[in-house]
């Protein structure tokens, strides 16, 4: 279990126009879930949720919490993780500037196995289930859109425990390089190897191990904090020969 505190990017900006509104909600404006909202209608449900600031190690829930809260990330970096039989993390999503998360929550139910832990110092969103509940009986498109995210959850969580299980460490760790560096640069940072491992479901030492392989093969180049992909095309092959 995670050593932290225990506690409880917007995609666009607003128009000028809403400059005046309280940055949670323009925070809202951002979010995926609430896509087609203006923020000014967002202010109508939503007017008392406040931003608050977690520092790093924060455990935001746990498995045995029905946390009937909706959690929006503004800033920073939080991880969804389980724990093996032997107590090893098994990182199961990262969440990123913009995204929701604890959607389970909502509609009563346990954090699925799952702790959620700040793995950056961040900011983030922490809406009722009642404020969430009220804008769905007005919104039915936001409720669809919501099963929707739990759906889309749910598969790919069954895919990365499929994954982990079936594929060797060279292929987990290439779809992972792909999947989380910035695509434009290719740029993965503050990613120890630990960490890399936890998301894979491998040991550190596997993990440098393999990094290091890679960078002999010209695909990466690794810095302290950082690796750069430079070859995403070879990365890419690695995972096509597992599927042949």
């Amino acid at each position: 279990m995670s050593k932290g505190t225990s506690a409880q990017n917007s995609k666009s900006s607003p128009s000028n126009a809403n400059d005046k509104l309280p940055r949670t909600i323009n925070m809202l404006f951002g979010a995926d879930i609430f896509r087609g909202m203006e923020p000014s209608q967002l202010g109508l449900f939503f007017e008392n949720t406040r931003v608050e600031n977690y520092p790093i190690g924060t455990t935001l829930f746990t498995p045995d919490q029905s946390s009937e809260r909706l959690f929006i990330l503004r800033r920073g970096r939080v991880a969804i993780y389980r724990l093996t039989k032997n107590g090893r993390r098994l990182v199961t999503r990262q969440i990123l500037p913009g995204s929701v998360f604890g959607v389970m929550g909502l509609v009563g139910q346990t954090m699925q196995g799952s702790f959620a832990e700040a793995t950056e110092d961040s900011e983030i969103c922490t809406i009722t289930r009642d404020d969430v509940l009220a804008l769905l009986k007005k919104r039915p498109d936001i409720a669809l859109r919501t099963l929707e995210i739990v759906g889309n959850r749910l598969r790919l969580l069954e895919e990365r425990f499929i994954e982990a299980v079936y594929s060797p460490i060279r292929v987990r760790l290439a779809h992972f390089l792909l999947s989380t560096a910035d695509p434009s640069s290719g740029l993965l940072t503050n990613f120890t190897h630990e960490e890399i491992g936890d998301n894979i479901g491998a040991v550190r030492q596997s993990v440098t191990e393999t990094l290091g392989i890679m960078q002999k093969q010209g695909l990466i180049v690794i810095s302290p904090r950082q690796i750069r992909i430079i070859d995403r095309h070879g990365l890419e092959k690695i995972i096509q020969a597992s599927q042949a």
